[in-house]
């Protein structure tokens, strides 16, 4: 149900830094964003096809603000601050998704009404700050964690949250417009949940829910209602994530936590055997301790790599999936403190200049004004993570007049967006084919001017029909040659 709420934005510029964001130094890689930044996220928000960045604000006591910000890409990895606006509650966890009709994305947030104390999932509609729609959590209990997905399987992006304290998870349903139900809640039992996460497990179409705190538990969802499965108990997790891990088909399990006392972090992988049946693989430990994880593939090998957040506050570690469940050594990859040390920090993943391989964000968390508290570590595609956006340091130039292909997200479900570079004008084809050889989807560009050229594919064949989840291949043709080819994964 949606809910109007009467309060009053903050449209006036605070004095001094604490709402206006700039880059510090000689990289682009550092901002000075609003103060108390604590959660991330990214995506297209103008719709200019590149990734821009939110950021959601927890409440701090001296500026009487919480709420979110947005930055906007300039098209190169360069980002600066378009507005903010004042949502009363902490954003730990802020979201962007297309939620309606209208093809912008929704940024997905928290509200409290400061009068009654009522809690509130607001959204701000269609890239508009002043459109937020407003609905109910029927709780007293603090939401702690949410995601999305679709549940009931019609299509539509419905929210799913999570109550520590009250020891329940619950579905919001969304109609399609944008309007979402009452939430349907879920108590567990013994356990107090940690995080959530969604995706199908079992390939029909409805995204299923996995809840980790001392126990891991899976929801399966069906038409009647939902099954669970207990994975483990008495066992703490602190994170989650559904994905394709082996590249079977079937999405896996992967859960971590960092443990305090000895100062390693545990990894947990359940491997997605069918007809929900999942094995639980040996534990693996490293040190040092991590506070968060991010799957995500950085190497653009069509394998989700782990990237783990660091409690001591000295960077990242990266374990590069090899495949069959095996991960390579580790890669650390350093991000220092700041100056004030901040007292927490949160990140995110994606591409954001363009070249695509995803980058790393980093806020940065302090009830003070604390400079550079939202750092970009590039992804040059070799393995080096690097303080300037890769195409202001290079323009991508093909060798001996090869192009240079690549595509993102891989695996994809929907839509994958393919990216190359030619040296100079010819006419060019893209194809997609199955592993029969049989061609899916062909895209020509004739006489294609030099440089860097993105093409989307919506994952339809030649009929307009959705293509079936499987592996398909890519071939990109210039001047009738075959020059590079690349593997899909094209999920549910």
């Amino acid at each position: 149900m949606k809910t109007s709420v009467i309060f009053n934005r903050c449209s006036l510029i605070l004095i001094s830094l604490l709402l206006i964001a700039f880059t510090t130094g000689d990289n682009k890689s550092q901002y000075s964003v609003p103060i108390a930044a604590w959660s991330v996220t990214a995506g297209d928000i103008d719709m200019d096809d590149d990734n821009d960045i939110v950021i959601g604000h927890n409440y701090n006591s001296q500026t009487q603000w919480s709420g979110v910000s947005i930055m906007l890409n300039n098209g190169n990895g360069y980002f600066s601050l378009y507005d903010s606006v004042f949502l009363f509650a902490g954003q730990s966890d802020v979201l962007m998704k297309n939620l309606n009709t209208i093809p912008h994305q929704e940024i997905i947030g928290n509200f409290i009404d400061s009068q009654t104390g009522m809690k509130f999932l607001a959204i701000i509609n269609d890239f508009d700050l002043t459109n937020i729609s407003y609905f109910a959590a029927n709780t007293e209990e603090s939401i702690n964690d949410k995601t999305i997905g679709d549940i009931n399987g019609d299509g539509n992006v419905d929210i799913v949250v999570a109550s520590h304290d009250g020891k329940f998870w619950g579905v919001l349903y969304n109609d399609g417009s944008g309007i979402f139900s009452e939430p349907e809640y879920n108590y567990v039992s013994n356990f107090f949940p940690t995080a959530i996460a969604c995706g199908d497990l079992n390939n029909d179409n409805r995204d299923d829910i996995v809840v980790c705190g001392q126990s891991t538990e899976v929801y399966f969802s069906y038409p009647d209602g939902f099954q669970s499965l207990v994975l483990e108990a008495n066992n703490f997790k602190q994170g989650a994530s559904i994905v394709d891990f082996d590249l079977d088909g079937d999405n896996d399990i992967l859960t971590f936590v960092g443990i305090p006392i000895v100062g390693v972090t545990s990894l947990i992988m359940y491997k997605n055997q069918g007809n929900n049946v999942f094995d639980t693989l040996p534990e693996f430990y490293f040190q040092p301790m991590s506070s968060r994880f991010f799957v995500t593939d950085f190497n653009n090998d069509s394998l989700q790599d782990i990237l783990f957040q660091l409690s001591d506050k000295s960077g990242y570690i990266i374990y590069y999936n090899q495949g069959d469940f095996q991960l390579a050594n580790s890669q650390f990859v350093a991000l220092p403190p700041s100056n004030p040390q901040e007292g927490w920090r949160n990140c995110h993943c994606a591409d954001m200049d363009g070249n695509g391989y995803n980058d790393i964000i980093t806020v940065k968390t302090l009830y003070a004004y604390l400079p550079d508290n939202l750092e970009i570590l590039f992804n040059d595609g070799n393995g080096n993570f690097v303080e300037d956006p890769i195409t202001q340091i290079q323009e991508l130039i093909p060798v001996d007049n090869k192009p240079i292909l690549t595509c993102y997200p891989n695996p994809f479900r929907t839509e994958i967006t393919f990216q190359f570079t030619i040296q100079e004008t010819a006419p060019v084809e893209l194809s997609v084919y199955n592993l029969q050889g049989k061609l899916i989807r062909g895209l020509t560009l004739n006489n294609l001017k030099g440089g860097i050229t993105k093409i989307k594919w919506d994952g339809l064949d030649t009929g307009g029909k959705p293509c079936k989840p499987g592996p398909y291949i890519a071939y990109l043709k210039a001047n009738g040659k075959i020059r590079q080819s690349l593997k899909l994964m094209k999920l549910n």
